[in-house]
């Protein structure tokens, strides 16, 4: 079978792809989790104001140097000039500078480091006859290698948004996947997929569908590795009814073009079977829409969801989750966890803002767990 006809085939099974029947990995019944040292703080403006930088990307690299990237628009509304600043921390985001000229690493956003210091990112194609693709850097983003395609662009079209690394090395791809020839609005169909890599980005294997197209779309999801090894991800999902319809409780409309679309979250699990993946069953999760959704198994064995209405934890692998005591993050975030267990979020104040309309800048938060059982 050609990998054309590999990628038909898997698409033909959107709707009939059988729930994992695997218990989940249960909480225990009492456990407190306390906030220590919380700051909250802005750590980069444009040099205009009203500023516009937006999309962060935030990594660290071996030795645990912190590096942050973003989008950045400035000059006359008619004719901005764009950039993407890098920024670097040398002392566990207590400080930051920008690296001098730029390392031209761009979108950071999603992105993977691996041991080496190699990079590997998911890039999108403003070309519609081309497809999204995969790239990777040997010197800190400052060339990248050629376009490493994850679907057949004769095919598909795609918009990769994240790459993570498993323990066992191997690479975890989401990507938002439209089979030519489906509905012309490529966000009505744009299938949640993952892709996994085990020669450090540089082939993918055949895609696992996260959710039937029915149950929505979107190429925004995030996860975490679960000490199992099977993964908990969470979905910003975009609905497209025919008709206006009543939306639940925490989704948010759509509004032109797509006037009956709404937004909401839900949450699954995939799990490892044989030597592959099986997705369990996509459910309704209690977060509002709020953009973005940012995942992490902290060194604690909690699992944090970051958003703009709050940042909870789960020790049961989703079945509850608890709201911290602390704000929730600017718009898209991106979090690490240090060697000493501090957590360093970023974002970006706003929202999906026009340039010179809302003065944005790059917000930070830091905080450390401790947690009680």
């Amino acid at each position: 079978m050609t990998r054309a006809l590999a990628f038909v085939a898997v698409w033909a099974l959107l709707g009939g792809l059988a729930a994992h029947g695997a218990a989940q990995e249960g909480g225990s019944a009492s456990v407190k989790v306390e906030v220590s040292d919380y700051t909250d703080r802005t750590i980069y403006h444009s040099p205009e104001t009203p500023g516009w930088t937006a999309w962060v990307g935030l990594w660290q690299m071996p030795g645990g140097r912190l590096q942050c990237s973003f989008n950045q628009q400035t000059g006359p509304k008619e004719h901005p000039v764009g950039e993407v600043p890098v920024l670097e921390s040398l002392d566990g985001a207590n400080t930051w500078k920008r690296v001098p000229g730029d390392v031209p690493v761009g979108g950071g956003r999603g992105m993977a480091v691996l041991p080496d210091g190699a990079l590997v990112r998911g890039r999108w194609a403003s070309d519609p006859n081309d497809a999204g693709w995969v790239e990777r850097s040997t010197d800190g983003g400052r060339t990248w290698g050629p376009h490493i395609y994850f679907v057949p662009p004769k095919e598909f079209r795609a918009w990769p948004s994240v790459i993570r690394r498993l323990r066992d090395g191997r690479l975890v791809l989401m990507a938002g996947v439209w089979k030519r020839g489906d509905d012309p609005i490529p966000n009505t169909h744009m299938a949640k997929m993952m892709l996994v890599s085990s020669d450090a980005g540089q082939s993918w294997g055949p895609p696992v569908i996260l959710m039937p197209i029915e149950q929505g779309a979107c190429e925004e999801s995030d996860f975490c590795e679960l000490p199992s090894g099977d993964l908990l991800w969470v979905h910003r999902v975009e609905h497209f009814p025919a008709e206006k319809v009543e939306i639940p409780p925490g989704a948010a409309r759509m509004g032109e073009p797509f006037p009956n679309g709404y937004s909401d979250r839900m949450q699954s699990v995939v799990y490892r079977w044989r030597e592959g993946w099986k997705p369990g069953p996509a459910v309704s999760a209690p977060f509002p829409h709020s953009g973005y959704p940012e995942v992490m198994l902290t060194a604690e064995d909690l699992i944090l969801h970051f958003a703009t209405d709050g940042i909870y934890w789960t020790d049961d692998v989703g079945q509850h989750w608890t709201r911290l005591s602390i704000p929730g993050t600017a718009y898209y975030p991106r979090a690490v966890q240090l060697a000493d267990g501090k957590i360093v979020c970023l974002g970006h104040v706003g929202s999906d803002d026009v340039y010179g309309t809302v003065d944005q800048c790059i917000r930070q938060q830091t905080f450390w767990l401790k947690v009680t059982r």
